[in-house]
Formats: C-alpha cells, sequence, structure tokens
C-alpha cells in the first residue's frame, strides 16, 4: 500500500514540472526578441600614395673600406743597436730615403780589411798575369791567385750587404706614420720602426650581392662616399672583382680603385660604393614604407575603389620587390600602375577592413623616380 502511495506521488511530482517548464516557454516565447546592436567598427586612419610607372636608375650598392694601395709597417732586417733616426713623426719621404741607421762600426771595420786583402789579391794577380807569358809563373799558380781575389771581391760584397741592412731606407714614397723606436735602443730583426703608408691612390673594396657578379666588369665607373665627407662623391673605377662568393654572406668582393689628390680620405675609412648600371624602363615603384614583410613573404595594402573616396576598403597583395632607389622600392609583380597602397597604419590592418585616407603621410617619401 505504502509503495503505490510513493509511485503515486512521484508522478504527480514530475507532471507538476513539466508543467511549470512548459508555462515558462510558453510566457517566455510570447515576449518579443531583444536583439543588442552591433557596434560599429570605426575606419582605420591610414595614408596611402599611388604606384607610379617610370624609369628608375639601376644601381649595385655595398658597404666596405678603403684601402691604400701601398701600406707597410717598416721593421728591421737585421739586429743592432739604433744610431740615428732621420724622420719626423708624419713626414713624408722619398723611396730610398734612410729613417733609421743602427750600428754597423764592425762591419765598417771588416770592410776595410777585405777591401785591404783585396787590392792585394789584385796586385799579385796583375803580377802572375805578366809572368805567366815568359813561363816564370803556371797555369795554376794565375788560377789560385784568380779565385783569391775573386773570394776576397764575394766577401766585400757580402760585408757591403750587411752595412746596408743597417741602414733601413723607405721602400717607397710616402708618409710615415707615429714612431715605434727610439735612439739607443738595441733591436731586433723584424722589430717595427714605423708605418708607411702610400694614399695618394686607394682601394674601395666594397661588397656587393651575388646576383651583381654577372653585370660587372672591370672599368666600371664606381662612386663612394663616407661619413666624413657626407656632402662629397668620390669617383673611382672598378679594378678587380673577387673571382669567388664569400659562401657565408653570398656576397662579391668589388675593389675599385680611387684617385686621392687632396688627402681627404684615409686608409680604413668605412664606405659606400655605388655601381651604375644602365637604367630600367617603364618600372612599377612604390615608397619603401608600403611594403611589410613577414616569414610568408613581402605584401601591401592595396586600397579598393575610387581615388575620390576618403572612406575605402583594402585588400592584401603579396609582391615580389626589386632594387631600391631614393626611399622607394621596385615591385616585379602584384601591383599595377596607378594603384593606391598604404604606406602608414598598416599594423592594424587585414584584408576587407574599413580604412579613411589621411590627408598627407609624414613618413613616406612619395616621390616619383627623376628620369
Amino acid at each position: 500500500m505504502n509503495k503505490k502511495l510513493t509511485v503515486c506521488v512521484t508522478i504527480a511530482a514530475v507532471l507538476a514540472i513539466g508543467g511549470a517548464v512548459g508555462l515558462y516557454r510558453q510566457s517566455t516565447s510570447a515576449r518579443p526578441t531583444e536583439v543588442a546592436p552591433a557596434a560599429a567598427v570605426p575606419a582605420i586612419q591610414v595614408a596611402v600614395a599611388t604606384a607610379t610607372q617610370a624609369d628608375m636608375p639601376y644601381l649595385l650598392a655595398g658597404i666596405g673600406e678603403l684601402e691604400a694601395t701601398r701600406q707597410v709597417m717598416v721593421t728591421a732586417e737585421t739586429g743592432g743597436l739604433v744610431r740615428a733616426i732621420h724622420f719626423q713623426p708624419g713626414e713624408r719621404v722619398n723611396a730610398g730615403q734612410t729613417l733609421v741607421q743602427l750600428n754597423d762600426a764592425p762591419e765598417q771595420g771588416e770592410l776595410t780589411r777585405l777591401q785591404a786583402q783585396a787590392t792585394n789579391a789584385k796586385t799579385q794577380l796583375q803580377r802572375t798575369q805578366r809572368l805567366l807569358p815568359q813561363q816564370a809563373a803556371t797555369q795554376e799558380e794565375l788560377d789560385q791567385v784568380q779565385s783569391t781575389y775573386s773570394q776576397a771581391l764575394g766577401e766585400i760584397m757580402r760585408v757591403k750587404a750587411l752595412i746596408d741592412q743597417k741602414r733601413i731606407k723607405a721602400p717607397f714614397t710616402g708618409v710615415l706614420g707615429v714612431r715605434k723606436v727610439n735612439l739607443g735602443q738595441f733591436v731586433q730583426a723584424g722589430d717595427a720602426m714605423v708605418s708607411l703608408t702610400d694614399a695618394q691612390t686607394l682601394y674601395a673594396n666594397i661588397t656587393l650581392p651575388e646576383r651583381a657578379l654577372a653585370q660587372l666588369k672591370p672599368g666600371q665607373e664606381m662612386n663612394v662616399s663616407v661619413d666624413a665627407h657626407p656632402q662629397r662623391v668620390f669617383k673611382g673605377r672598378v679594378s678587380s672583382l673577387e673571382p669567388r662568393i664569400d659562401p657565408g654572406t653570398r656576397t662579391v668582393l668589388v675593389q675599385a680603385t680611387l684617385p686621392n689628390p687632396d688627402n681627404l680620405l684615409t686608409p680604413g675609412m668605412y664606405a659606400r660604393g655605388e655601381v651604375r648600371l644602365p637604367d630600367k624602363h617603364d618600372v612599377i615603384s612604390v615608397p619603401e614604407t608600403a611594403v611589410s614583410y613577414s616569414a610568408y613573404g613581402d605584401f601591401v595594402y592595396v586600397l579598393e575603389g575610387a581615388d575620390t573616396q576618403l572612406t575605402s576598403t583594402v585588400r592584401q597583395v603579396y609582391v615580389k620587390t626589386g632594387e631600391r632607389w631614393a626611399g622607394r622600392v621596385v615591385l616585379l609583380d602584384g601591383v599595377k600602375a596607378g594603384e593606391r597602397v598604404v604606406t602608414s597604419g598598416q599594423l592594424r590592418l587585414r584584408s576587407g577592413a574599413s580604412v579613411q585616407v589621411a590627408s598627407h603621410d609624414t613618413l613616406a617619401l612619395d616621390q616619383a623616380p627623376n628620369r
């Protein structure tokens, strides 16, 4: 009896709950649906520039440093005591000019002795030559005195060479550097005396991309600029090309010969070099700030719609870039001449985004290349 009562109570409770749920659904379905208004996304303000089509100079640019055509550290060829210094630091000297004199007194004494021996040997040779026709001397005796005389001359030449080594001379005409030797100092063979530089002509060693190798040849003009003279452009000519590509940087070393008559350039200066090739015709270019770079490729944002619209949408276009010049970059594909590209404000953009064109751009260099 109790079990039947329990079952009945349970069924009644389930029916009551179901009825309440049904009433709630009816009441909620009868209410009008309220939809929250969607928040309007404001247009992103951007600056734009027009892709132009024009002739553009074809420049191969790179960096490097200047090197003297002749520069050495003058060293001692043999050991000895410094007896005299015949130069001043920074002085210009001629080839063969004596810079440092080492003590050569022992060699000078040896030379005097050998010269006396040679004089005696020469006298004996002349006497034997006169006696040989009279058969007062033999051919063997003549050969012996001839050998003695020749040996004496050879010893004189050897000692003179030693004396010459004690005179440290300038190997070529140039300008001396800081003195590295003092009077009375004992130097060993190979010790540095002073640097000597001939900077009337310099080498500009410039690294260029490996793709430039096929377009370079000796004799081409190279424009070189340095930080010390930012308003000057120094002109030189390509003198040699490294025949191999650097495997680490994928660049080729180009050496240009650069006149330096005014001594404005110094070896070791950081230099920028440009080799101008024939102009490229009808290339499409945009300001450099228009191109964004990512791991998936380079891209730009192109505006959709007419030029008169202040508010428009953009689409992302992947491009292939070429040379750069005067703040502009060549686009090899992806963009047509006359299309407008975003030059600043790209960080918040995506394809289909709404943008508002600013009146001017303070970042991009919207200048067409000169013809």
